[in-house]
């Protein structure tokens, strides 16, 4: 997801209305031409109540490649990924679940100053909202589904997989498994030719390979909309889509210094995968269960998308519940340990607090969206008065928050009509420092300095 990936509308970071910011749909395409998200004249408008509804499935309702990544079918595809795209299961409920206490809080009284005095609902229906939870201190106190979701139901995490994938890494790392200052090729020699001959798996993790990729999600020629292609969820242009990344990944080419600049590739996080299943002789959804979800105490099933030559879709196919989600939030949050097992290696979100290369990450479009920041070991981090927070993100509105310092975890699904929307993130970046702030509180009554030795462990 690339926080910097669209224009604002005329006037602003979007349309208003009732006083609350609405994301904006309109974007700049690579090439400095403006693009609107719109469905083709011969798809008659469909309510998104009849989207694959009907006895059989009459084509205008019908979900397809064509019509996948286009209102209102990419809601439904959200929460069916698997109905339309080839996949592995992950896990399943597990027969001792770890229970997240519910104490339920009124949040509806809570306006947020910095989305113009917005309420939690109005910031929830105006960011297109699927699904919300927020977990204080180990306890659910608030959870809210919409458009179809329940509890139940896996949605798409979109690229909130890649901070999953790199959490595999951390346990791997911690056991000497693979070395984030190895070279790529020292694992996947195959990869010798390719953009990533000279690379290291520190810059895999960092989103710093110097190499030409585009990651515009509305150019039809950029190479992320090749990859979706290569899952099937695009129509193929070539006879050998849907196919495989990792042969893609071979043909990638060269462009700048590795280490140098952020440049947000979702490839990386495939070839992290290969480099993580050369390194252990096992496929990355086992990897996925037996090194982070098999520990969690997981409620529901869970899945991940595969490409064509069957591998996973590492850097945005995984989809679970929200509780699950939140689960792994809590995880985070508490130096990687939950339900009595250290789930992600403590160091490893000590080094995520840290942050990354602040100055990289200044000279990319995104500081403007999120100032103060930087990215490591694929999660966005953000420096604030008195906290750091770390998120995973995904398009079309996928959020994982979490504030040690506040004991807060915020989980979210959404789906935008828009891939990537500053106005959106702003307003829901927005609602995650209010609940933070407000819920840390308590957590500062109770224990004055469990705060201030989270808050020093972010700064350190």
């Amino acid at each position: 997801m690339l926080l910097a990936g669209r224009t604002p509308a005329p006037g602003g970071t979007g349309a208003r209305r009732d006083g609350i910011v609405v994301c904006a749909v309109r974007e700049r395409g690579r090439r400095g031409k403006e693009r609107r998200m719109e469905q083709r004249s011969d798809t008659p408008p469909v309510a998104d109540a009849d989207v694959m509804a009907g006895f059989p499935v009459s084509r205008e309702r019908r979900v397809t490649p064509e019509t996948i990544y286009r209102a209102p079918y990419t809601r439904w595809f959200m929460q069916h990924v698997r109905e339309v795209q080839r996949s592995a299961a992950v896990g399943c409920r597990g027969d001792e679940i770890a229970v997240l206490p519910r104490e339920p809080r009124d949040l509806d009284g809570l306006c947020v100053p910095a989305a113009g005095g917005a309420s939690v609902g109005e910031l929830l229906a105006a960011t297109h909202t699927d699904a919300f939870a927020v977990v204080h201190r180990g306890a659910v106190v608030h959870e809210e589904y919409f458009h179809g979701m329940s509890a139940e139901t896996p949605h798409m995490w979109q690229s909130v997989s890649k901070s999953l994938m790199a959490c595999v890494a951390g346990n791997l790392v911690a056991r000497g498994v693979i070395d984030p200052a190895a070279a790529i090729v020292d694992y996947v020699p195959e990869l010798a030719g390719s953009a990533y001959g000279d690379a290291l798996v520190r810059h895999l993790l960092d989103m710093q390979v110097g190499i030409e990729y585009s990651e515009d999600y509305e150019d039809p020629d950029s190479e992320v909309n090749t990859l979706d292609r290569l899952y099937g969820v695009r129509p193929p242009l070539t006879p050998d889509q849907p196919g495989s990344t990792y042969d893609f990944a071979t043909g990638a080419r060269k462009r700048g210094e590795h280490g140098r600049d952020f440049k947000y590739v979702s490839l990386n996080v495939n070839v992290l995968g290969w480099v993580m299943e050369r390194a252990t002789g096992t496929a990355v959804p086992e990897l996925i269960r037996s090194e982070v979800w098999g520990k969690l105490g997981a409620e529901h099933e869970a899945y991940i998308g595969l490409d064509g030559a069957g591998s996973a879709q590492s850097e945005g196919g995984f989809c679970s519940s929200l509780r699950d989600l939140a689960r792994f939030g809590q995880a985070l949050c508490r130096s990687g340990a939950f339900n009595g097992r250290q789930v992600v290696p403590a160091a490893w979100v000590d080094e995520v607090l840290r942050g990354g290369d602040r100055e990289a990450f200044a000279r990319s479009p995104e500081t403007g969206v999120l100032p103060q920041g930087s990215y490591r070991d694929c999660f966005w981090v953000a420096q604030a008065p008195g906290r750091t927070v770390f998120m995973g993100l995904g398009i079309y509105g996928q959020m994982l928050f979490v504030s040690p310092a506040d004991q807060v975890v915020v989980a979210k699904f959404s789906t935008q009509p828009a891939a990537d929307d500053p106005g959106c993130f702003r307003l829901e970046y927005a609602l995650c420092e209010a609940l933070a702030a407000l819920l840390g509180e308590q957590a500062a009554h109770a224990d004055p300095r469990s705060r201030a030795t989270q808050a020093q462990r972010g700064s350190a």
